[in-house]
């Protein structure tokens, strides 16, 4: 499910623009995989970023964007590990490359994957997918979301392990599907 390019891709910034906008959710995901840090992760993908626009003219038409970019997130991965290669937590060689040997299936995969999940997400109630954007998408601390809806912490992270289980089984279940469609 790459993206192919196309001859006129790059003729203003807003073509690279919207390249690079709709390949994020799943830069991020191949960066955290390999970093398990949000922060760490962030800050590549920053720099991940600011190398696919310095190096546009570089990106030879015909070819896929999302495999190009993919390809630079994994050098800046391998830089930044590194440079912090003093840190708590780095992978080893060893382990990176076993990370890596798929790279176009796993592209593929996670398309695959986020859609699934959208379409999990949308057949939660109202108020569990709510309390799913508020947890993982805006990133509130379990405590702020209990108070918000005057609840027990414990409450709050009970309901938040019931409906993450829930998804996992819907997201199984339609990978299921679509791999014996």
């Amino acid at each position: 499910m790459t993206t192919q390019s196309n001859p006129d891709r790059f003729d203003g910034p807003e073509n690279l623009a919207m390249e690079i906008t709709a390949i994020q959710p799943r830069l991020y995901g191949f960066i955290l995989k390999r970093l398990a840090d949000r922060e760490q992760t962030l800050e590549v993908l920053q720099r991940t970023n600011l190398i696919l626009c310095r190096k546009a003219d570089e990106f030879q038409q015909g070819s896929s964007f999302t495999a190009w970019a993919f390809t630079i997130a994994k050098f800046q991965v391998m830089a930044y590990r590194k440079s912090a290669s003093s840190g708590r937590l780095v992978f080893s060689d060893k382990v990176q490359e076993l990370l890596d040997r798929h790279p176009d299936h796993e592209i593929d995969s996670v398309d695959d994957r986020i859609s699934v999940l959208r379409g999990c997400l949308q057949r939660l109630r109202s108020d569990d997918r709510e309390l799913i954007q508020q947890r993982y998408r805006d990133g509130e601390p379990i405590a702020a979301i209990a108070n918000g809806l005057a609840k027990s912490v414990d409450a709050i992270s009970m309901r938040l392990s019931r409906v993450r289980k829930q998804l996992a089984i819907c997201v199984r279940s339609g990978l299921g599907s679509e791999v014996s469609a």
